[in-house]
């Protein structure tokens, strides 16, 4: 099958092949949860998809709390895409979970919209993050949004969230390739009917990886695959991260490793580039959303 003919299908398959993912996990669920390493009790915080919330991720929270660790939800709704409000909710609902763990570092797992919103607030606030999971998050085109997504989405984005300030950014394709400075595993799938995989491949550093499964985009969220995966990166001592291996008693298959070309690091920063936080500190004292420090409003990253 050629790659055009194989991309129509897998975006036509799309909501079957997530309906047989959720559906496998949950009758599996029995039998896997006893196999993977028990959670050490750190907070966990699931960030949905763009036009999902937290009901989408309730089967990803329930297993990970299962193992043992604090989840939480966003909390936020439906996540209709970045724009100031939903930045300072981010940011607020980070600084709640810090705070209500007594200072212990989070863990961020983002759902393709989502694993942006995650690796943005790892960047801003290494201090809080442990580390970062993205599942099918295309953060190498955050230049180029129709490239890595489908027009149709992209047009249904831009309807909900009108206004980017990022437009002409020339520094958002670093911004985006660049990981944050804590663990960051990117999750994806050559099956991918919305994202394109290649724009969700982490270049190679010592605190990078790349994980292949073989489902959906959109049962990326509940899929066997990602959930070992997951709780298996989740269950590493902080401070010792290594990249994964899948244990073979877990009876779950990932697609046979393949030599991958992976982007350059830019290593873009805050402190060196020309682009602005996407999330910005309150005024002491409060103040109103959207004018804790001058200059424009964070813009919008692309729809997954």
């Amino acid at each position: 099958m050629s790659k055009k003919l194989s991309k129509i299908f897998n975006s036509v398959t799309e909501l079957q092949r997530a309906t047989l993912e959720m559906s496998i996990l949950k009758t599996g669920w029995s039998r896997l949860k006893d196999k993977l390493p028990e959670g050490d009790g750190h907070p966990v915080l699931v960030l949905p998809g763009f036009m999902t919330g937290d009901p989408y991720t309730d089967d990803l929270r329930k297993c990970i709390s299962d193992k043992g660790y604090k989840s939480y939800g966003w909390d936020g709704g439906v996540n209709l895409g970045f724009d100031r409000k939903t930045a300072d909710h981010l940011r607020d609902r980070l600084k709640e979970i810090f705070e209500e763990n007594g200072g212990q570092k989070i863990s961020l797992i983002g759902h393709s919209l989502g694993g942006i919103y995650a690796r943005e607030l790892a960047r801003e606030f290494p201090e809080m993050v442990r580390d970062v999971i993205t599942m099918g998050t295309p953060f190498g085109s955050l230049h180029a949004l129709g490239d890595a997504t489908s027009r149709e989405l992209e047009q249904i984005y831009a309807m909900f969230t009108p206004k980017n300030v990022f437009e002409g950014d020339e520094e958002l394709q670093e911004r985006g390739l660049t990981p944050p400075p804590v663990p960051t595993t990117s999750i994806y799938s050559r099956n991918d009917g919305i994202a394109d995989w290649e724009a969700s491949l982490n270049p190679k550093t010592p605190l990078t990886e790349n994980i292949e499964v073989s489902g959906s985009h959109l049962g990326m969220a509940f899929s066997e695959q990602t959930v070992c995966a997951i709780l298996d990166r989740l269950a590493q001592p902080e401070g010792q991260w290594k990249p994964f291996a899948p244990d073979a008693s877990w009876g779950v298959s990932y697609p046979a490793p393949q030599k991958l070309d992976l982007p350059e690091n830019p290593q873009w920063s805050l402190k060196t580039g020309k682009g602005k936080p996407m999330f910005t500190p309150k005024k002491p004292g409060g103040g109103k959303p959207g004018q804790d420090r001058k200059g424009p409003e964070p813009g919008r990253p692309p729809a997954p």
